[in-house]
């Protein structure tokens, strides 16, 4: 049963504010094919994951960049994201799986803001080797991923992450050299490549879970 907003005071036998909702398979919008309500929320929950990671990425992107005094609160916001991943997951592989992948999406995380002080600072063979490490991190998580379900292509999400890196990536520099107009082209295509990647994992969970 899923729980919605509620308008009646509590005649329902819900507690006041909620309605309860059967779990029912919905149409898929243009397909004439079912999904599920829990698939449907997979999706839905990993999409926004994947919104929120981009965007606070960009915002921390934007206060290391211009100093500003959000910083700290930024950067912490965007860690917190680690672990809202880990969550997301969870349920379907369990405790350990959730906290690793939350530690690896954590240091994605945290080597990004590492490359974006270094290449603020010109430290050109330090930005260099963080970017390497960038993308250690990156196999590291694809190959986590793809480990865990048979439905995920490694190569294919392999491309898709080295892709998003090279985005960030060009989103930084962008506001360093402060090239707003390119950097709010360049977050359009970060934004389609993330929810492309986003949509791969969920419907490869969806399918290997049977939702």
């Amino acid at each position: 049963m899923e729980r919605y907003p509620c308008r009646c005071p509590g005649k329902c036998g819900m507690p006041v504010g909620f309605v309860a909702v059967p779990m029912m398979p919905v149409p898929m919008a243009g397909t004439g094919n079912l999904v599920t309500a829990e698939a449907a929320g997979l999706k839905a929950d990993m999409r926004l994951l994947w919104e929120q990671h981009i965007a606070w990425t960009r915002m921390t992107i934007i206060s290391l960049v211009f100093d500003l005094p959000d910083t700290e609160f930024t950067v912490t916001r965007l860690l917190r994201n680690a672990e809202d991943m880990g969550n997301a997951i969870e349920p379907y592989y369990g405790e350990l799986a959730g906290e690793r992948y939350a530690a690896l999406i954590r240091e994605h995380l945290t080597i990004a803001a590492d490359l974006v002080k270094a290449a603020k600072a010109g430290e050109t063979e330090k930005a260099e080797q963080i970017e390497r490490d960038w993308y250690r991190n990156a196999d590291e998580i694809v190959e986590f991923l793809s480990s865990a379900n048979p439905y995920i292509s490694k190569a294919e999400l392999q491309s898709m992450f080295y892709e998003h890196l090279a985005l960030t990536k060009i989103e930084a520099v962008c506001m360093i050299i402060e090239n707003f107009e390119l950097e709010v082209e360049v977050y359009d295509r970060i934004e389609s490549a993330a929810l492309e990647m986003s949509d791969m994992i969920s419907d490869a969970i969806i399918r290997q879970f049977g939702l």
